[in-house]
């Protein structure tokens, strides 16, 4: 259908109509069109469409799955598990000059970034929309650090008091000639003021398993975490969340037995995954799921949803060295493990590291796709291969 013709049937369509087509529309497919009416342009500026359109987003409505891995290396890349294709972009000019990007947060299509500079230790905080491509730089009360933990998310009524940033420490593995005594070691940080907030009364009590990158769901963040069990000489691990409505941390629940390597993720928008493997016997993945996690701190529990057993699996993480990346994934339909992860493979004298995205379900690799190569000589890579990202219209505060 011509363009003319499609405008002139959409304009006699009535607003509430549009409004409905619209929310039904991708994201990137509304800002990739433009709607050049006025009055159609406004609505999908509009805060209440905006998070109406969020609101039905993968997890929560039957629209196609709109998941996409995002990786930065050298470039922006996003792939698109579905369809099998990946777009690259330049790295925002605000991250350019810093030399690596230590990890992020995905919430509601934003990404909280901790960019590190490696010379001074010192830690650059931005928040990013990759589709709009708008970012903005966190200032710090004092300043951030390589031992910070941080968290996003958002408190019940999101579209009236906006986002909240975590910032906590864990001087565990911190340098001592680094470490300013003044510093605090839990704060909060409210988008809509760009002020910080000292949490007095916060306290944990495990360590987060820096390893598995922390995952926001439904506002909150969720970390993988452990202490030590002297009397039985054990790890014990467990869900550690924080409440951005009460602003206060909580033992959310404990985990199943600790593999060698255990990743978090969303699940159906109101769950947790956790899927495991061994480093001395990658030929079996376990993939568990947490029960709902209820807004009024209800009990949760892990049930192991699936496992594969395959002579053929895959290292997700490859003991290459201790700069190989950790694999980013999530479970989609039909019990499936979509992965996008380093990978070697035997080049005659060299020995490359592939990019590689997986789909892997009860019987095993169903689908793999090489999607970068790199030599060892030459690449650095980065620590986590990607993240879980959603598309939005999320305007930054």
């Amino acid at each position: 259908m011509a363009s003319s013709q499609r405008s002139w049937s959409l304009s006699s369509l009535p607003l509430d109509m549009i409004e409905e087509i619209f929310h039904r529309t991708p994201a990137e497919s509304l800002l990739r069109s433009k709607p050049t009416r006025k009055k159609w342009y406004d609505l999908i500026k509009n805060k209440r469409f905006i998070y109406e359109h969020l609101r039905r987003s993968p997890g929560r409505s039957r629209r196609t799955d709109e998941r996409r891995f995002l990786r930065i290396d050298k470039t922006v890349q996003i792939m698109e598990p579905v369809t099998r294709t990946r777009s690259e972009k330049p790295i925002p000019h605000e991250l350019q000059p810093l030399e690596n990007i230590k990890a992020m947060v995905h919430c509601d299509g934003l990404m909280l970034c901790m960019c590190s500079d490696m010379e001074s230790r010192i830690v650059h905080l931005a928040l990013w929309n990759p589709l709009t491509r708008h970012i903005t730089l966190i200032q710090p009360s004092t300043r951030f650090t390589t031992s910070d933990y941080y968290g996003i998310g958002h408190g019940v009524n999101k579209y009236r008091d906006g986002y909240k940033i975590l910032r906590f420490s864990d001087r565990r593995y911190d340098n001592h000639h680094h470490h300013h005594h003044s510093e605090v070691d839990f704060e909060i940080y409210y988008c809509e003021t760009s002020s910080w907030r000292t949490l007095d009364d916060a306290k944990v009590d495990w360590n987060v398993d820096f390893t598995c990158h922390g995952v926001s769901v439904m506002g909150n963040m969720y970390w993988l975490a452990h202490r030590d069990v002297e009397e039985e000489e054990e790890l014990e691990s467990c869900i550690l969340g924080f409440d951005f409505t009460a602003e206060k941390f909580m033992d959310v629940c404990f985990c199943p037995p600790i593999f060698d390597y255990n990743y978090l993720s969303c699940f159906g928008g109101d769950r947790l995954s956790l899927l495991q493997q061994n480093n001395d016997e990658p030929s079996l993945i376990e993939v568990w799921v947490s029960s709902k996690l209820a807004d009024d701190g209800g009990d949760v529990s892990f049930t192991k949803y699936f496992s594969v057993v395959s002579p053929d699996l895959p290292w997700l993480h490859i003991e290459r060295s201790e700069n190989a990346s950790h694999p980013v994934y999530y479970i989609a339909k039909n019990k499936r493990i979509i992965a996008w992860c380093e990978g070697l493979m035997d080049d005659g004298d060299r020995l490359p590291v592939w990019i590689i995205l997986y789909e892997i379900d009860e019987g095993g690799v169903r689908n793999q796709l090489e999607t970068e190569r790199h030599y060892e000589n030459d690449y650095v890579g980065t620590f986590l291969c990607g993240y879980v990202y959603v598309p939005s219209l999320v305007p930054l505060p």
